[in-house]
């Protein structure tokens, strides 16, 4: 693992082989190292770099809560502080959204771009979600007035506890806040102007971001494809990663025959 300091922020990261640069972005929660099926597949043919990124293993937090475009722009600082100006990005979940926004705010960094069960399609708000999200948000006020004195924070902590994802109850304070920023937003505006060649990679049992997000994805993205991970989860690419390898350096390999043909 290398690191160097960005904007006071320590960026731990992996940076093998050699060739073109393909980047990787974890999900959330995440960390480099839960990117080794790829990093292993690709290295021998590409410089692949994998981040910690800020407030995952071992890269520090963020100084304020971040959402998609903070960590985008800070990937961004990164690749420059590396000399790195143009790459293929492979985001899984939330690494997707990092890699969506850069596709679409920056198109002339991304040579190519592979979503993997990405994150950013907001999900639909059923009745019950409405009821849960509207519950939470009065009984936060509540649990904020001054009558409640010292118990109020530690009843709010419980309350998050209560109806908060395991991923929101599994961070604190700026990473929470940073979740809730970054899940908040809605990426679907950001698909169309994507203009790099894209491959959606998505298991068929994901429950997390399912692939109807996927084919929604295909929809709006100019002439990307999905491909279907059989019996594979939110995880495809460690549920099955020979086949997810292998379409991968196919995609890749295409794409740099189209680029140099």
């Amino acid at each position: 693992m290398g690191s160097t300091l960005i904007d006071g922020i320590t960026l731990t990261y992996v940076d093998e082989g050699s060739g073109d640069p393909v980047v990787l972005l974890h999900g959330w929660g995440g960390r480099a190292a839960s990117m080794t099926p790829l990093i292993a597949g690709l290295r021998d043919k590409y410089r692949v770099l994998a981040f910690d990124l800020p407030g995952f293993g071992g890269s520090s937090p963020p100084p304020a809560p971040w959402g998609t475009p903070e960590y985008a722009a800070f990937v961004a600082k990164a690749m420059t502080s590396l000399g790195i100006v143009r790459a293929t990005y492979v985001g899984h979940s939330f690494g997707g959204r990092i890699a969506i926004w850069l596709a679409a705010h920056a198109p002339e960094t991304v040579e190519a771009l592979v979503l993997v069960d990405a994150a950013g399609i907001k999900p639909p708000a059923t009745l019950r979600r409405r009821t849960r999200q509207a519950f939470y948000k009065v009984a936060k006020a509540v649990l904020r007035l001054p009558i409640l004195g010292a118990r109020g924070p530690a009843l709010q902590e419980r309350l998050a506890m209560r109806f908060g994802s395991a991923d929101y109850r599994a961070m604190t304070g700026v990473m929470r806040a940073s979740m809730v920023r970054t899940v908040g937003l809605d990426l679907t505006a950001c698909l169309g102007a994507v203009r790099a060649p894209t491959l959606l990679l998505w298991g068929e049992k994901d429950t997390e971001t399912p692939i109807a997000d996927g084919r929604k994805m295909e929809r709006l993205i100019s002439g990307s494809r999905l491909i279907a991970v059989s019996n594979a989860g939110h995880f495809s690419y460690l549920d099955n990663p020979a086949f997810v390898n292998a379409v991968v350096s196919a995609f890749l390999h295409g794409t740099r025959e189209g680029a140099t043909g």
